[in-house]
Order: C-alpha cells, then structure tokens, then sequence
C-alpha cells in the first residue's frame, strides 16, 4: 500500500516539477531576450529541479526498507520551499510552489512516521 502511494505521489510530483520547468524556461529565455534583470526564471527552474529530484527518488527508494528515500527526498522538498519562499516577497507566484514543495516534505515526514508504526506493531 506504501509503495503504491509513494508511486503515484512521485509520479504527481514529476507531472508538477515539468510543468514548473517548462514555464520557469520560458520565463528565464523571456529575462533574458528583454534584458529586465529578473531572477524568477532562474529560481524556478531551481525549484523544479529539486522537486523532481525528490519525486524522482521517491519513486526510485520506494521499496527500499529503511527511510533513507524519504528522508533524501525530504531534504530537497525542504530546499525547494526554502527557495520558493524565499522568492516570494518579489514574485508572489513562488508561494504556490513553495506550498507544493512544503506538501511533498509533509508527505515524506507522514512516510516515514507510517513506516516507523508498521514496524513497531
């Protein structure tokens, strides 16, 4: 049942991270060719690579039988958020992302929390 949902979680968060990546390219090649000197573009594919670093793992580590899959993935949530919230007082839009990143970690502590009660029954 965990690794089910570990799966379909990761598979959400890679769906996500593109979409992420895709509009943060087009808003990088956009800072660029107008010469505006914004960051966001850059910042977002920051975000959404490490959102898709953790799905990624996620979906990898899945079966594995320690946390060590959670907890990496934990981490690069916790960055991206870190990241996204951090941007958020100049591009407001970031929040949404960070909120996203912030769930995926939530959902990463609830794993492991569920793993370390399986094991203790």
């Amino acid at each position: 049942m965990m690794k089910n949902i570990k799966l379909w979680l990761g598979i959400v968060g890679v769906v996500i991270a593109v979409y992420i990546l895709l509009i943060s390219c087009y808003e990088a090649a956009w800072n660029v060719l107008t010469m505006s000197g914004h960051f966001n573009g850059i910042a977002g594919i920051v975000v959404a690579v490490l959102l898709l670093a953790g799905s990624v793992v996620r979906i990898g580590m899945r079966g594995a039988e320690d946390d060590s899959g959670s907890i990496i993935s934990l981490v690069l949530f916790a960055c991206g958020a870190a990241i996204a919230f951090a941007t958020t007082v100049i591009y407001h839009y970031m929040q949404n992302w960070a909120i996203i990143c912030l769930v995926m970690g939530i959902v990463s502590v609830l794993m492991i929390m569920w793993k370390n009660a399986m094991a203790g029954k």
